[in-house]
């Protein structure tokens, strides 16, 4: 019975020998083949290239409108500047200066005036107002003198009720001059302007400048 086992012991371990030294056979001829086959070389895709269309110019139609042509400006020519000599400006001479307003009186004088008569003679009216409807003046002395109205070279005379006087120089002419007319107050003060001048010329009706009737009116203010 032992050398039955041994002998069974003896065949396994010669049957694993065997297999082991198959295996070995095996990976041997597997390695000799795998070094003698010749490698195999692969081949690498190059990348493509796309040829791009090389961008013609695309003419443009003309408009229907020429362009523009540039126009030269003319060159300016240079201003000749001439200096006139400004004229000489005289100044006028000053205003002499006007004269002091003189007093204002209680009554005005009217413009005398001057016609023809038989005999010289001034006369006149004094009235209350300048209204159409005035009313006379009584009672006030009337002088007869100078431009200045400060010295009567007659007697005064005293306005009538209805405002009249009268002065007569001369029945039959000759008292050629000039002469100026004023009222006074009771107290002789001066009350009006001066009127006047009355230019008394003692010729015939028909002569330039004749006066033998002069008058003034007065009326208050």
């Amino acid at each position: 019975m032992q050398v039955k086992h041994w002998g069974a012991f003896g065949a396994l371990g010669v049957l694993l020998f065997a297999g082991a030294l198959a295996c070995r056979l095996s990976d041997a001829t597997t390695f000799i083949a795998q070094a003698t086959l010749t490698p195999t070389r692969t081949r690498t895709v190059r990348a493509t290239f796309t040829l791009i269309p090389t961008a013609t110019a695309t003419p443009i139609p003309p408009s229907a409108t020429p362009p523009p042509t540039a126009t030269k400006s003319p060159t300016p020519r240079p201003i000749v500047r001439t200096s006139t000599p400004k004229p000489v400006v005289v100044a006028p001479p000053p205003a002499p200066p006007a004269p002091p307003p003189g007093p204002t009186y209680e009554y005005a004088a009217n413009p005398a005036a001057c016609t023809h008569a038989g005999n010289q003679y001034i006369k006149g009216r004094v009235y209350d107002s300048k209204n159409s409807d005035a009313s006379g003046v009584s009672g006030l002395k009337v002088g007869l003198g100078g431009a200045d109205g400060s010295n009567s070279w007659v007697p005064p005379i005293i306005t009538e009720w209805d405002g009249f006087y009268t002065f007569t120089l001369s029945e039959g002419g000759g008292r050629d001059g000039s002469y100026y007319v004023w009222l006074m107050d009771g107290s002789g003060k001066r009350i009006s302007d001066v009127g006047g001048p009355i230019v008394m010329k003692s010729v015939g009706p028909d002569v330039p400048g004749t006066c033998w009737s002069g008058s003034v009116d007065f009326w208050k203010r």
